[in-house]
């Protein structure tokens, strides 16, 4: 299994470079410019979370796409490797016995904080933004996917 904690080193520089080259801004109240992706995307509304149903076609096109590990960053909250090719289901959670508290792997639609996912290579992402209901995809070959299943994802 590949899902893991990221340490705290290559956490930092991560978030590190989403604030330098990616701008990432968060913040919870008005209407702002959150992030700039330096590389094709696009923005897509939804007000709901994600079905599970949605959650696996998400998946899918990650699995499809990434070839190696992907990152999933949950703003304030511990950050993971992963790879879509260990389907991680929705609210999956397990309780770290070395912190004594559970850890709760984060889902593709932001539930609560902004939610970051994009493979190692810095190809392909989901960033999520709750309080604006928003979800930018990053990368040519998935922002398709997502056009071609607009209708099953229920993003407009």
């Amino acid at each position: 299994m590949i899902l893991k904690i990221i340490p705290q080193n290559t956490e930092t520089l991560l978030w590190n470079k989403l604030y330098n080259e990616y701008k990432f801004t968060p913040k919870i109240h008005g209407q702002f410019e959150w992030i700039k992706i330096p590389i094709e995307n696009k923005t897509y509304h939804k007000d709901t979370p994600w079905s599970d149903e949605q959650e696996h076609l998400i998946n899918s096109f990650l699995e499809e796409l990434v070839s190696d590990k992907m990152y999933a960053f949950d703003w304030q909250h511990d950050c993971f490797t992963f790879s879509p090719k260990e389907y991680i289901p929705c609210d999956y959670e397990y309780y770290d016995t070395n912190r004594k508290c559970t850890v709760y792997f984060p889902t593709y639609y932001p539930n609560g904080d902004y939610h970051l996912f994009f493979d190692s290579d810095w190809k392909y992402g989901i960033f999520g933004n709750p309080w604006k209901k928003e979800i930018i995809v990053m990368g040519k070959n998935l922002i398709e996917k997502f056009e071609s299943n607009k209708t099953n994802l229920n993003i407009n």
